[in-house]
């Protein structure tokens, strides 16, 4: 009786130490597996503030421009710059001036736009004060527009860059007594205009 009573209670003993492991596995097992969710949680959450501080550290990308650079410099070229830069800047991507450079004329401080067209008179050269942009019409004229030498008037010749009333004359002279030009060369044997203001003008001139 008491040999049954004493395997009963090993029995029962060893079941209760069963339960016991088993219950601490299972609690061990839940532990794991809410630290591993916790760790990916917060593996996620700094991933995210990483990506947030490298979109707010992230410089803005400054836009490329073009201009083109001719006349008394030193390269004269088409020149690529940053959104911001001023005639000064573009001058010196170019070379510099050339020493018979007329700077003067030149509005170095004016900031800089896509598709501009710097032109730099030489010293003596007839031209109005140049600002970068004159390409871009600043003297009246819109971008773009050309006009018709043979009929133009003198005050419409005079928004052409490079063109002042003398040479605006000089122009409405020759066509009056050579006849009408039949080509923009032709302009070069104009009392007053050179090849350097040929070179300026031609964009905004054109012959019918």
């Amino acid at each position: 009786m008491k040999k049954l009573i004493h395997n009963k209670l090993v029995w029962f003993c060893l079941l209760i130490v069963v339960v016991l492991i088993v219950n601490y596995y299972q609690t061990e097992r839940k532990n794991e597996v809410v630290f591993a969710n916790r760790s990916h949680e917060k593996r996620d959450d700094e991933e995210k503030k990483t990506e947030s501080n490298k979109e707010i550290s992230a410089p803005a990308q400054s836009k490329v421009f073009m201009v083109d650079v001719k006349g008394a410099i030193q390269k004269p070229s088409v020149i690529e710059c940053k959104e911001g830069d001023r005639v000064i800047d573009v001058i010196k991507l170019a070379g510099g001036f050339q020493k018979k450079a007329d700077v003067n004329k030149v509005n170095l401080a004016e900031k800089i736009s896509d598709e501009m067209v710097i032109y730099v008179p030489l010293i003596g050269e007839e031209t109005e004060v140049v600002s970068a942009s004159m390409a871009s019409t600043n003297n009246n004229t819109e971008k773009n527009e050309a006009i018709d030498i043979n009929h133009a008037t003198q005050s419409e010749l005079e928004k052409i860059p490079g063109i002042g009333p003398t040479k605006a004359r000089n122009i409405l002279d020759y066509i009056e007594s050579n006849g009408p030009l039949t080509s923009i060369e032709q302009l070069d044997a104009v009392n007053g205009i050179g090849k350097k203001s040929l070179e300026q003008m031609t964009p905004f001139i054109l012959i019918r």
